[in-house]
């Protein structure tokens, strides 16, 4: 028997809204049906042949392909199934213009995008503030008015979201590392949990059926790594392709921001495949960006630990070794931060704020920089090494903070963004400190470089994580090491 999902609820509570300047829709009718009815039942049979089991929580953003419904729609659906039920108050929609060559990317005018489900606004606030950021990004109606990529994902956000949402869109030109990394900077203080990214693009194009699944698994391999240079290099190369490259390079590098612990790729085919016809075809995936905090074992802390302390008697030895991940949390990207403390006094300590790197590597790493690069202390000495212990936080994905009243001292981490200054202060300083939550954040500040109050301005962005503690001395009492 063959479970309904609940699409053709969200579809029938989807109200009509007017606004002022609306930019109609271009490819109703070629794209994907013109009329509402048909399309609606398009849509909610593609999402309802997506199996059960799908991994859903915690999706942060999505890759999609934008052809014509007949040909990409059904892959779309399996990123797009496991949002419904989800809400979102922003989704950042990213793609390349196939009708104009300019440099940088664009940004709508208009008030709202219209398909026949409705009109769905803009996030006009959200748009003239990147405007504002970066000369690299323009204002530009004429390149979006025929555009296809952004609004072949209209629908389907209209099927699983409902009328909720605002949208921003932004089209790529060229390709451009440079572009890439402006609009990256000024996307990053738009990233919160209410915002969705969604990169629209397909992948390799009129290559023969066998040429192309090379192609497209060389970069979607690259992609699901996490592996930004990779997947640069194989564009370089020609060994992979994407239209929307500049929009696949920009999510990598949000990806930390998003708090991206791992990416899935959960369908993947091409036009080959629909049609029969496999002398030249266009290839489509679905991906999924997810921050998933999975629980450390007893076992993942030990072995955590013995790899810092491994770390520390091979570097000052001269002798590094490798380390293979033996769980599946181990080889998750985390964010972590490495203690050194010496007859219980600190000796340094560095990490990773966000989830740059596998957490196997980014403890070897920080252990490393915490021993011989943190600038407070003089480097750490092999005569040193029986009195110093190993201290591991391992950090839950930031989340914003809206009201400070919700800060509890000794549970949450802080960090904070204010221009070009940033502090972080771990869960367990404010405890040993004896801190109540204003001297916190006052120390917050000092600690980025602020003056204390500065967390109460407007410009700040405050973040809040929680961390798993463990250290060497309490592992030896109680594990047994």
């Amino acid at each position: 028997m063959k479970t309904r999902i609940l699409v053709p609820l969200i579809l029938l509570i989807f109200t009509t809204c007017s606004f002022g300047e609306v930019r109609k829709a271009a490819v109703a009718g070629e794209f994907y049906p013109a009329a509402k009815a048909e399309l609606t039942q398009l849509l909610i049979d593609d999402l309802n042949n997506v199996p059960f089991g799908i991994p859903s929580e915690e999706i942060t953003a999505i890759i999609v392909p934008h052809a014509a419904y007949q040909f990409s729609g059904q892959v779309a659906a399996y990123a797009y199934r496991p949002l419904v039920g989800r809400t979102f108050k922003r989704v950042i929609i990213l793609g390349s213009s196939h009708q104009a060559e300019f440099a940088g990317a664009v940004v709508p005018k208009s008030d709202a995008f219209e398909t026949p489900l409705g009109q769905v606004p803009i996030d006009k606030e959200a748009v003239k503030g990147l405007v504002k950021s970066s000369p690299d990004i323009s204002y530009d109606d004429a390149t979006h008015l025929k555009e296809h990529s952004i609004e072949v994902q209209l629908p389907f956000l209209q099927a699983v979201l409902g009328d909720d949402f605002q949208i921003v869109p932004i089209l790529f030109g060229r390709p451009s590392l440079k572009s890439c990394q402006a609009v990256t900077k000024a996307l990053d203080p738009l990233i919160d949990e209410e915002t969705l990214v969604v990169v629209s693009t397909d992948w390799s194009h009129y290559y023969d059926y066998d040429t192309a699944r090379k192609m497209d698994e060389q970069g979607l391999n690259a992609v699901v790594r996490n592996d930004l240079e990779g997947f640069v290099k194989a564009l370089d190369s020609g060994t992979t392709a994407a239209c929307a490259a500049p929009a696949v390079i920009t999510l990598l590098m949000l990806a930390p921001a998003l708090n991206t612990t791992r990416i899935d790729l959960l369908k993947t085919a091409n036009s080959g495949d629909v049609t029969g016809d496999k002398k030249k075809v266009v290839g489509y995936a679905a991906l999924a960006f997810r921050a998933v905090d999975t629980p450390l074992t007893q076992n993942d802390k030990k072995s955590l630990l013995k790899l810092a302390r491994q770390t520390l008697e091979e570097e000052l030895a001269g002798k590094p070794s490798d380390f293979k991940p033996n769980s599946e949390a181990l080889a998750e990207r985390r964010g972590v931060f490495v203690t050194l403390k010496k007859r219980r006094e600190l000796r340094g300590c560095i990490g990773y704020i966000q989830p740059v790197k596998p957490l196997h590597e980014a403890v070897r790493e920080m252990t490393i920089k915490a021993a011989l690069h943190d600038d407070r202390f003089p480097p750490l000495t092999k005569a040193e090494l029986n009195d110093v212990e190993v201290e591991i936080s391992v950090l839950s994905k930031l989340k914003r903070v809206t009201d400070v009243s919700s800060i509890k001292v000794g549970r949450d981490g802080l960090f904070i963004i204010k221009g070009d200054r940033s502090g972080i202060l771990l869960p367990q300083v404010a405890e040993e400190f004896g801190w109540d939550r204003y001297e916190y954040l006052n120390q917050l500040c000092l600690k980025a470089g602020l003056p204390e109050g500065a967390w109460e301005t407007k410009e700040a962005r405050i973040y809040s994580f929680t961390a798993e503690i463990f250290d060497e001395l309490a592992a030896k009492f109680f594990w047994k090491m």
